[in-house]
């Protein structure tokens, strides 16, 4: 079964309430006819970065509830889970028996033996893609004595899957089978560039190589009833590859887009953008992650995107840099802006109201993440806490929180907006980019009689929505 064209949440299953069950019920309470997807981060028993070093996808962390609550979530929505298609845990079953019968275990070949790849010369490691100081390999100990070093591009707890082995495609197939059943429409494949170990190359996104590997994984998720939403920062011509190829890709260049179009009074490159981009994305202003950069470079000009970075850096944590063994550059040094969107906007109510209309107006199907939802400020303290920068924008809400953080004027227009987006009939047809200057953006959809029509005053940041009545077809207007 097909999507619902409906605004998606993303959320933590620990962050509204504390366990699934509250999730459901804030959602119950608050959320449900604004609605029609949720994106569940991580729930399995895992490690490290937050749930993304799961030690299975085929179990539910006890702290969270059980597959019951999964199910009936999946039940009432549409359920997006993520799919961690790049490594596992080194406490997963499959790692610890490797660790205890070294090659002689049966799950040896489901990791990379970095000794078996040859020599690695000064100039190889230089060209590969890292995400931390030092080079992507661990030397693990064999309970018999022996030794052998294996490929962890994230933590040292994040063991990278060996893809030119049966065993992970096996593996991957399990876990697709064992999610769909449990309701799971859209698998969200995290990491997926770094499955490409060519040396020699970036072993990042190596092309064709990951586009075999995706198509295999998008064939197995079909024939299953599900969707695939590759998750990659990088060019904007990947997304572009990704679309082309059946599956959903992220709209990640429009976050910075709209904060530069609304900070600067200038519609011009979202505009160009708009007129482009592929028509069956997934589309985001904020998520677990920061606001990231690479995917706005070639959209966005160079001085463009240093005026928008010092803009927002005067509002935010220390921004996340990317990692290289061979160079660090200005502007492409940054990877990630670690802010909330509603702070990167100063907290104007009305320019925050002006982001989200553009992004339910833009083509494809909108996640709205739980800060962002609940106008959530940069949580200094979390971050103080954790020393992890990214949770400026991870707050943990208790049901009292909740509760006060709804009452907001800005929440209740923003869920007065959603429960539009997804109840007006026009946008079940055809996208339109309307004449409009420089300094404001015109976006519509038709579908036979019905239409909705955006205007946005970038200068005043006012919204105003023109629309056929559903029932009588008479045009209204109102404010968002």
């Amino acid at each position: 079964m097909a999507l619902r064209n409906a605004v998606q949440l993303i959320c933590y299953p620990d962050r509204l309430g504390e366990n699934l069950r509250d999730l459901r019920a804030v959602i119950d309470r608050h959320f449900a006819d604004a609605i029609g997807g949720l994106h569940l981060l991580p729930f399995y028993p895992s490690n490290a970065d937050s749930g993304f070093a799961p030690l299975t996808h085929k179990e539910v962390d006890p702290r969270y509830g059980d597959w019951d609550d999964i199910e009936a979530l999946a039940a009432a929505y549409d359920l997006c889970v993520d799919l961690t298609i790049n490594h596992i845990s080194d406490e997963s079953l499959p790692f610890q028996d490797f660790l205890a019968r070294g090659f002689e275990s049966p799950w040896a070949d489901l990791f990379v033996d970095v000794d078996r790849l040859g020599e690695l010369t000064a100039d190889d490691l230089a060209k590969i893609h890292i995400r931390k100081e030092k080079e992507p390999f661990r030397e693990v100990a064999f309970a018999n004595g022996g030794s052998a070093r294996v490929w962890c591009t994230f933590t040292e707890h994040q063991i990278d899957l060996n893809y030119d082995a049966p065993l992970a495609y096996a593996l991957m197939e399990d876990y697709i089978t064992f999610l769909t059943a449990r309701g799971a429409k859209l698998l969200r494949l995290d990491a997926f560039g770094y499955t490409t170990k060519r040396i020699g190359t970036s072993c990042f996104l190596v092309e064709p190589d990951v586009y075999r590997l995706l198509e295999w994984v998008n064939g197995v998720a079909r024939a299953h009833g599900a969707e695939c939403l590759p998750e990659v920062h990088d060019h904007y011509s990947y997304q572009y590859a990704l679309s082309r190829r059946d599956m959903r890709p992220y709209g990640f260049a429009l976050p910075p887009l709209l904060l530069y179009s609304l900070l600067d009074a200038n519609s011009t490159y979202l505009k160009q953008w708009l007129r482009m981009c592929p028509r069956n994305m997934i589309t985001v202003l904020d998520t677990h992650d920061g606001i990231c950069i690479p995917d706005v470079e070639g959209i966005l000009p160079e001085d463009k995107l240093k005026v928008l970075i010092n803009n927002i850096d005067a509002r935010s944590a220390d921004p996340i840099l990317r990692k290289s063994a061979a160079n660090i550059h200005s502007v492409g040094a940054i990877y990630q802006l670690t802010c909330t969107y509603y702070d990167a906007l100063m907290r104007n109510d009305d320019a925050y109201i002006a982001a989200r209309a553009i992004q339910f107006f833009t083509p494809g199907i909108p996640q709205v993440y739980y800060v962002g939802l609940l106008a959530g400020c940069n949580d200094t303290g979390l971050m103080e806490h954790t020393g992890e920068l990214r949770d400026i924008n991870r707050s943990y809400y208790s049901l009292e929180g909740v509760e006060r953080a709804v009452q907001q004027p800005v929440v209740q227009r923003l869920l007065a907006l959603m429960r539009f987006r997804n109840r007006h009939p026009a946008f079940a047809g055809s996208f339109e980019l309307l004449y409009s200057n420089d300094s404001s953006v015109a976006m519509a959809w038709r579908r036979d009689e019905h239409f909705c029509e955006l205007f946005v005053d970038l200068n005043f940041k006012t919204s105003t929505i023109t629309c056929s009545d559903e029932d009588s077809l008479a045009a209204i207007s109102f404010r968002a």
